[in-house]
This record gives structure tokens, sequence and C-alpha cells, in this order.
């Protein structure tokens, strides 16, 4: 049954989003939005959700999140700090948020997985010789009497947590490609599909894995999870030509799979894939330019347009500035340029703008930073091309420096 969590706290960032999110999906790392607010003028907020399980979560600031194990009917009252940005890094680059966690009513679940990941990487930074070098596994041993020692540990989370953290210590002090691990932690034990360390773990273990018969016979739900693991990294590695028959053999997977987690996990997949693919919906949006007016990308459907993201300026910026200003006088009226910034550069490329003479919008993110969470901004300058009908061309895409042009040139020669 689901009951309610509650996160309230303080960050030094006021009047911001902030969201609680949970994964539930750890394969995909698949995150879910619970409850969302706003820091009010002093930097305090309330979040309140449902799960109606233990579930690792994200308290997301802005674009920022900081790590938490959340329980059902718990609540825990924060305090989070995040760094002042470097205007050299993107959104998602910059030195991680901390999280300090002042109370917590959840039996010590979150106390307990603390210390217990100060105790395990406390030995694995003390005694790294003995344990990667030397092999001696009876320090594993310690681990676990260490932990036993300091807590009195009855949660089935926190102990498959910390079962699960020690195996991939051992996998690399085996140093037999993980097949002690295998057997003692997998074949023939149940699928975690909630348990964190189980899955970063099995990612790394089953990567290279082959499944026999045998073992699928053994153990259907988690050959089931290795295939589609497999078929998912296959997408990102192939050519792009052969991923629709990745996704087509993903398809098949989830129509004849008994289990819902399976099915699940490939529809997120496969929702992932599709998202920014070419000929997707392009996400609209409507922003303001300098003069004040909102400018929407449906504005354009009839035009190949190039979004250029953009944050803060430095040698190369400048220069794919200039790039792009020459390809933007070839275009002419065939391609829109769109620039969009967020609203703390945009004075310094309001500037830019005026000094060069710059005729295409430049827009204000303003306060729709999801925005760049939803095309997947990962750096800036980031570009993305979308054809006619506000499709997906290529996302992202090249800088200008580099082949962006011949892209667009492509695109306007196939349309003619």
């Amino acid at each position: 049954m689901a009951q309610n969590v509650t996160v309230s706290g303080r960050v030094n960032k006021p009047q911001t989003l902030v969201r609680l999110m949970v994964y539930d999906d750890l394969l995909n790392m698949h995150e879910t939005c619970i409850a969302e607010t706003s820091s009010d003028d002093k930097g305090f907020f309330l979040l309140e959700g449902e799960v109606n399980k233990i579930m690792s979560a994200s308290i997301v600031v802005g674009l920022e999140g900081v790590d938490i194990v959340v329980c059902p009917g718990a609540s825990y009252e924060v305090s989070i700090t995040v760094p002042d940005p470097d205007p050299r890094a993107s959104y998602f680059d910059r030195e991680s948020p901390t999280l300090r966690v002042k109370t917590a009513t959840d039996k010590g679940v979150y106390r307990q997985l603390i210390l217990s990941e100060e105790i395990i990487n406390g030995y694995v930074l003390n005694y790294f010789d003995e344990l990667f070098r030397r092999r001696q596994l009876r320090y594993l041993d310690s681990i676990r009497a260490t932990i036993d020692s300091e807590m009195d540990i009855k949660n089935e989370y926190v102990i498959q947590q910390n079962t699960y953290k020690i195996a991939s210590i051992q996998m690399a002090v085996n140093a037999d490609g993980g097949q002690k691990v295998i057997k003692e932690y997998y074949d023939g034990k149940p699928v975690l599909y909630n348990c964190q360390a189980y899955m970063d773990l099995l990612k790394d273990l089953f990567k290279n894995y082959e499944v026999t018969e045998e073992f699928k016979a053994r153990n259907p739900r988690l050959a089931e999870l290795i295939k589609i693991y497999h078929l998912r990294s296959a997408y990102y590695s192939e050519i792009p030509r052969l991923r629709g028959g990745i996704k087509k053999q993903l398809q098949v997977v989830k129509d004849k799979s008994s289990y819902a987690e399976t099915k699940k996990m490939v529809t997120n997949m496969l929702a992932r894939f599709d998202k920014l693919a070419p000929g997707a919906p392009a996400l609209d949006f409507a922003l303001k330019n300098l003069a004040g007016n909102t400018v929407k990308l449906s504005d354009f459907k009839d035009k190949v347009v190039v979004l250029q993201f953009v944050e803060g300026t430095s040698r190369t910026v400048e220069h794919q500035f200039e790039v792009l200003a020459d390809l933007h006088h070839q275009w002419q009226d065939q391609v829109q340029l769109i620039t969009i910034t967020t609203k703390d550069q945009l004075s310094s490329h309001r500037k830019r703008f005026e000094e060069h003479h710059y005729d295409w919008p430049l827009l204000n993110l303003g306060n729709d930073i999801l925005l760049l969470e939803q095309y997947e901004v990962r750096t800036f300058p980031e570009y993305f091309i979308i054809n006619k009908g506000t499709k997906i061309g290529i996302a992202p895409a090249p800088s200008p420096d580099q082949t962006l042009g011949e892209y667009v040139q492509g695109i306007l020669e196939s349309t003619f």
C-alpha cells in the first residue's frame, strides 16, 4: 500500500524549483517525479509524495540533484547546499550539491545505509593492497563483522544493499570474471529489482555474459533481465541503421514476457530511444525574445530549424558564434536559427548580439530550465537540427566548427 513520504528543509537557492524524484526502474535509471514545489524566499521547501516501498530517490534543486533513500510513511528534514555555478560548465557538469539529513523517522534506515557505506569505503581505502593486490578475502568478513558490531540491522533493504556492495568488492578480489559472485549472489537467487547495489553489480557482471539454456531454466527472470540489458547496450553501440531491429527484438521480449518488471523496463527503454530519435516530435517551447515577445518552435514549422543552447562565454563559444554567423549568411531564409540562453547569461549574450548585429532570435530560457532536461542538454553550447514539421532531425547535432553545416545542407538538398 502506498504511503506518504515527506521531505522538508532548506536549500541555499531561494525561489527555485525543487522536486522529489524516485528511481522506479534501476536498469534504465528512470525517474518519476512524485512531488514538486518551489523554495520560498528564504530557501525553505516542503515535498510530499507517495511510495509503496523503500526506494532510491533524489531531491532535485533546479536541475541538480542529491541522492537519498525514502521509506513509506517516513519524514525527513534536510539541508541542501548547491555550490555557486561555474560559468564555464553546463547545468549537468557543475560541482555536485551536498545533502545533510538532520532528522528522519524511517526507523534508522537512512542512517544505517550511510554508516554501512562509510565502513565499506573505509575498508577499501585502508586495506586496498590487501584486498586488490594480495586478494585476501578475510577482509570482507571483517567488513561484515564491523557493520554487525556497529549496528543491529533488521531491515531487509539495508541488508541487501550491504550484501551486494560487498559482493562488488569480492568480484574484483576474486579476479575470475565474476564467476564466483554470479554463482553465490545471482544464480538461483531472487531478482532484486529495487536494490540499487544489486542492479549496479548486475550491469558490471553480465555486460558480456552469455546466458546458457541451463542458466535460463534456473533463472528465467534474471535471464530475461540480462537479455534486455544486452539489447539496450547494443542499441547504443550499433550503427544507427541496425537500431530498428534491436527495438523490434525488445518489443518481442515485452510481448512474450510474463513479468511486469520486464514489460515496464522495456517500455521505458523504447520511450527513451524514441524521445530524441530522428522523426520524433520536437518538444515545443514558448520563450521571450529580447523585445519581450513570445517565440515558439512551432512558429517555424515550415522551416528547418537549428537550435543553439548556450550559457557562458569562452574562446570556444566566441569561435562557434563566428562560424554560426557565416552559416546563417549562407542559409539565408532556408534555415531558422534560434539561440536559447539562461536568464543569468542573457545580458552578456544580448551585448554579443548587439555588437555583432546578429539578426536571429535570442531567447531567454527564464525559469523554464526543464527544457534543458527534456532536450537532454549535457554541455554548452549544444545544437539540435529540427526538420520541417517540428520533427527531430539530429539530436544533438555537431557544432558549427565541425559538420553542422554539412548536415543541414544534406537535409536541405533532400527536401527538394
